[in-house]
């Protein structure tokens, strides 16, 4: 005898209701420019400890031949408390809310270090250098740390310009969030687990870029794909669940609705909230932009879109980019978002609901499977 289920209701009610959500409101303004603390090129943006964090790369050299990087500690409003002056470029910054110290990357592309700043003590440390190998060290190498994320007590680092499919991408940091003397690492994806296209060195590999934890416990790692490449890469971003344990890997290419790919993705995030505030640096327009939002889905990654010119939501199944949140800007690079308060739900909320509804549907299941064994129990 066969039973034909019939689909729960509730659950194409609540995917028809997930896909129906209205566009979020959007108001933007100017949170500060570079101009004000004499510095050109701001990038990464991080926040905490009650303060807003700004790097400005005034033309630095990547390999830290040359040049200084600035620093702004910002209050929430724009007021700026401190500035700090560091050799190279910085192009990752992120606040340690373990410690409630700032972890300054400088030169991504050879010689990398780590410094780390005391926001209490307005001191920065003396630069911390990586074990060789893994880290391959010299200005001709172009292989470097661009990003750091902390999650779960441990700490990651987004590892750039992989040349071979086994080149690591993705790192852990051995020595955690109080690190000190040579810096050791393990590798936790290699190149290929970004982009499983990239299977020999005549096709063009990951350009890896920024790394975030997100509000359900995941690393977001963003491949920005560099344009005029040929073939041309795509911007992708890899979602990894469980990076200190055993990893599984997403990967999402994101276009725009024509299907075109996007190049120049600098940042990807998920906001884990209703409302907040999203931070955005114009590297340009020397200028950081606040943008105040409501009415947001907080499992709805918004993204740094380079080659379309805008920061805009990005369907996280499809990859495809949606509502725009702020456009018609050139150099949009790094993101940060406070959620504002009581907007942030449990973790992963429409997630659970659907496996909640997933397990409805299996016991309404059983119980019809149970009543018809029964009915034809009786019949015969």
């Amino acid at each position: 005898m066969t039973i034909h289920l019939k689909p729960i209701a509730p659950i194409a009610l609540f995917l028809a209701a997930v896909s129906a959500q209205a566009a979020p409101t959007v108001s933007v303004s100017t949170f500060a420019t570079g101009s004000a603390v004499s510095a050109t090129g701001p990038d990464s943006i991080t926040t905490g400890g009650g303060s807003v964090w700004v790097e400005y790369g005034n033309g630095a050299d990547s390999t830290g031949a040359s040049g200084d990087s600035t620093v702004v500690q910002y209050s929430p409003s724009g007021t700026v408390q401190h500035v700090y002056t560091i050799a190279g470029l910085v192009d990752g910054l992120k606040f340690n809310p373990v410690t409630g110290m700032v972890w300054v990357l400088q030169n991504n592309d050879g010689n990398s270090t780590l410094s780390i700043i005391n926001p209490t003590a307005h001191s920065v440390s003396a630069p911390l250098s990586y074990a060789s190998p893994p880290y391959v060290y010299g200005a001709s190498s172009s292989r470097g740390y661009d990003d750091v994320a902390f999650l779960n007590g441990k700490v990651y680092l987004s590892y750039t310009n992989p040349v071979n499919p086994t080149d690591p991408v993705l790192q852990m940091l051995n020595q955690g969030n109080t690190p000190s003397g040579t810096l050791t690492t393990t590798t936790i994806l290699t190149a290929q687990q970004t982009n499983p296209a990239f299977t020999s060195s005549t096709q063009n590999p990951p350009d890896i870029d920024s790394l975030k934890s997100t509000p359900s416990g995941q690393l977001v790692l963003t491949t920005e794909g560099d344009a005029g490449l040929a073939p041309p890469q795509d911007g992708r971003f890899t979602l990894i669940s469980n990076p200190g344990t055993t990893p599984t890997v997403t990967n999402v290419r994101v276009t725009n609705a024509g299907g075109v790919n996007v190049t120049g993705m600098d940042d990807v995030l998920f906001p884990g909230a209703t409302a907040g505030t999203l931070y955005v640096a114009d590297t340009s327009n020397n200028t950081v932009y606040a943008i105040q939002l409501t009415g947001l889905d907080p499992n709805t990654p918004i993204a740094t879109l380079g080659s379309f010119s805008e920061v805009a939501l990005v369907n996280p199944m499809t990859g495809v980019a949606g509502t725009p949140l702020l456009s018609g800007l050139s150099g949009l690079h790094g993101l940060d978002f406070v959620p504002a308060s009581a907007s942030a739900p449990e973790p992963s909320t429409w997630p659970m609901l659907l496996l909640g509804l997933g397990g409805l549907a299996i016991a309404a299941a059983a119980r019809r499977q149970r009543g018809a064994a029964a009915r034809l129990a009786t019949a015969n």
